[in-house]
């Protein structure tokens, strides 16, 4: 795919999907609306295919319209189809499409005509025996049966052309918008005008019901995007209208209002010149299990159907969407969930449960939301305000971006280990102690890290030793002791190190139970000295110069000692020691005075409030994710569950599978290449099992992710680097400044 067809595809991708999260613009944390639920049933079109994807689909009268997609290994297979709104009555015929050849724009007249762009990326050869490809697009006209009526070329060969978009218009014009303007054509191919560019019509267009052209332009001077009318006859531009977070927002023409808008976990009205958008349905409250839904084509604002995927299997389907009268909907017990951005593994757990819990419903609010082009720490702000304020959340999902030793300290969140220990299914034993342990505050288990990885430095074991951690000096001395130019880490700068250094032993200088700093000490004096011996940029023949080798030789080589480690399972444990260094490892952690430089983060982590009037409901939603049921899902990083953790260790010492034809499973070696030789990847042995699981035991520190700690020290830290103030000083000023930040954050 070139790069103008990339755009093609960009283009309409954007105008047609949009990730979801949660809430709405116009919603809060207080309640779920029962005005906001909408029943969604499937709607199964005669003769249609599961293996079809859909390109395109909308209503058209009382039809709707559907055009799907089927890769083949020469080309695909493209259907169109139309049918009535309950899916019957389906007629259809089927393109078969050339490897190189794609359609776009796809439009229908009354008499079930197709007008589409058809683009050829063709090989051209040149006198020179050289070949070039360039892009063909033509305008097609195809009967109610596919058969191809005419086909009239856009552009000439050589010539750097790309269709912006293509429309049937109500007059019965062609409307084909390229660089140059605005082309015009009948229904028989004649060309019937052209509109040059008075402004640019570059941007995304969206056809009212009325006929009102719309385009999505980017104003400059605002800095954003606008929506602008614009007069197909003349070129004329007029109005300018701004939809609250019109970036956040996919846009389709509606029936009873301008637009229907999808995005901020729902679907919205909006006017030309209303000042807010209206929320019609809230997709948590009405239990859709899908993170987004596109090409949305609207009845009436209580009616609309749009096409669906669904968050597990992938698979697409066509939806309606009815709304349901508030009074059939049953009345349960609202629970809130607050987060700054929503993890989908959450979202689902949120549509289960509120499907199946007879008593609860949970309703969310994802506070990223409110993040402006103008201020991305605006939805932070609001989080934090609100809680100061005592708008607390019964569930709060964390994340590195929410103050979490802040509240924490303030004493906002439940302590759950007595929900735990009363729980009749589980057991504090059997779970990782010290991944539980590193989330206490005074004792007080104040959030759930249903998983977690380890951060931490590797090397050869032959260079640090067998020790579990180490000092900074020991690193210097080691350093020392090899060639000139050996490196601690690969391709790091000061300020890498800098952030990796804070974040990996950024707690040995703040107990935050205590409210004590210690900036102004020997060890974080060593520290500063340590960062600044790296470059502030690297060389531009950095990778080129001093890394022009495999990724993996650098180390077994020597010439970089440390490899900064995730270890997020045992496949990256044996591909470190097997591939990566060729040789026995020690999981060393990053150099501290502490000697602890290994830590635990989770990038998921559940808290309760220490407020909520309904705790019994948060338990029965958080209990969740310590069931076996969510520990034996196979997601990124390790179980909390040790029952879980030993299953994988089990099969971490088998050999690698795969299905054949037959449904067998085959054990096959896995090989890791380096250099065109491929380095055998055994499994691994109950010794190194055991390895990897008594140093996972052993951690037990918190990774620290605090972005106003590390502004603070890189602020300070800068005039030191660069020679304009000593160390001394430099620590003093941090020392204030963090206890300062702490004390106001306790």
């Amino acid at each position: 795919m070139n790069w103008k067809r990339w755009m093609v595809c960009v283009g309409t991708g954007c105008m047609a999907l949009i990730l979801v999260a949660c809430g709405g613009k116009d919603g809060g944390a207080a309640a779920s609306s029962k005005e906001y639920v909408y029943k969604s049933e499937e709607v199964s079109i005669e003769g249609m295919e599961d293996s079809h994807q859909f390109q395109n689909f909308y209503i058209q009268g009382e039809r709707m319209y559907i055009t799907t997609n089927q890769w083949l290994e020469e080309g695909s297979q493209v259907a169109f189809m139309n049918c009535n709104m309950d899916g019957s009555d389906a007629r259809s015929f089927v393109l078969d499409m050339p490897q190189n050849a794609y359609l776009s724009y796809i439009n229908s007249d009354e008499q079930g005509n197709y007008y589409v762009v058809y683009d050829e990326f063709i090989e051209q050869n040149m006198e020179s025996g050289e070949s070039f490809y360039e892009d063909r697009y033509y305008l097609l006209k195809l009967g109610s049966a596919g058969k191809e009526e005419w086909k009239l070329a856009l552009n000439e060969s050589g010539q750097d052309y790309w269709v912006r978009w293509m429309h049937l218009m109500q007059d019965g014009r062609i409307a084909v918008a390229d660089q140059e303007g605005i082309s015009f054509y009948d229904t028989d191919g004649k060309a019937a005008g052209h509109l040059e560019e008075k402004e640019e019509f570059n941007g995304g267009v969206y056809f009212l019901k009325d006929g009102t052209v719309i385009m999505n332009i980017y104003n400059e001077a605002l800095e954003k995007n606008v929506l602008r009318k614009l007069d197909i006859n003349t070129g004329e531009y007029s109005g300018e209208y701004e939809i609250p977070g019109l970036n956040g927002y996919s846009l389709y023409p509606g029936t009873d209002c301008d637009f229907l808008l999808v995005g901020n976990g729902g679907i919205y009205s909006y006017n030309l010149g209303d000042a807010e958008v209206k929320k019609l349905m809230d997709f948590i409250d009405s239990d859709l299990s899908s993170s987004y839904v596109y090409n949305v084509s609207a009845v009436s604002q209580k009616e609309f159907y749009g096409i669906l995927v669904d968050d597990m299997t992938g698979q697409e389907m066509l939806m309606k969407f009815t709304k349901v009268d508030p009074k059939d909907v049953a009345d349960k017990t609202v629970l809130t969930l607050a987060c700054y951005y929503l993890d989908w593994e959450v979202r689902r757990h949120v549509v289960e449960f509120n499907k199946s819990n007879p008593d609860y419903r949970i309703t969310i609010t994802d506070y990223s939301q409110y993040d402006t082009d103008e201020d991305y720490t605006a939805g932070i702000t609001k989080l934090n305000t609100d809680i100061v304020s005592g708008k607390m959340p019964d569930i709060l999902l964390l994340n590195d971006n929410i103050p979490v030793e802040s509240y924490a300290a303030k004493g906002l969140f439940e302590d759950l280990y007595p929900y735990i220990d009363r729980d009749e299914e589980m057991n504090r034993e059997d779970y990782f102690s010290n991944v539980l342990k590193v989330h206490e505050n005074n004792g007080e288990l104040y959030c759930l890290p249903p998983r977690f990885v380890i951060y931490t430095v590797t090397g050869k074991t032959a260079d640090v030793g067998d020790r579990t951690g180490w000092k900074l000096q020991d690193l210097k001395e080691l350093l020392a002791s090899r060639p000139e130019g050996t490196q601690a880490f690969s391709g790091a700068t000061r300020r890498d190190i800098l952030f990796y250094s804070i974040r990996m032993s950024g707690n040995q200088f703040i107990d935050w139970e205590s409210g004590k700093c210690n900036f102004n000490t020997d060890g974080f004096i060593s520290l500063l000295e340590f960062i600044k011996s790296f470059p502030e940029e690297l060389p531009e023949d950095y990778w080129e110069k001093d890394m022009g080798m495999n990724w993996d030789d650098q180390f077994r080589q020597g010439k970089v000692l440390l490899d900064q480690t995730v270890l997020n399972s045992f496949s990256s444990y044996n591909y470190l020691k097997k591939a990566t260094f060729g040789e026995d490892i020690t999981m060393i952690g990053f150099p501290s005075e502490s000697g602890k430089g290994s830590v635990i983060s989770s990038e998921m982590k559940l808290s309760m409030s220490s407020k909520s009037q309904n705790k019994d409901g948060a338990w029965q939603f958080l209990r969740y994710f310590l069931t076996d049921e969510y520990q034996e899902k196979d997601n990124y990083g390790w179980p909390l569950s040790l029952e879980r953790m030993e299953f994988l260790a089990q099969e971490a010492k088998k050999k690698p599978t795969y299905e054949d034809e037959n449904g067998n499973q085959v054990e096959y070696e896995e090989t890791y290449n380096i250099n065109g030789v491929d380095v055998p990847i055994t499994p691994m042995t109950q010794e190194e099992v055991d390895e990897v699981m008594d140093f996972i035991k052993s951690v037990d520190q918190l990774y620290t992710n605090n972005q106003a700690l590390v502004d603070i020290i890189s602020e300070e830290a800068a005039p030191y680097f660069a020679g304009q103030k000593n160390v001394k000083e430099v620590v003093d000023i941090i020392q204030n400044r963090v206890q300062i930040y702490v004390s106001e954050n306790r």
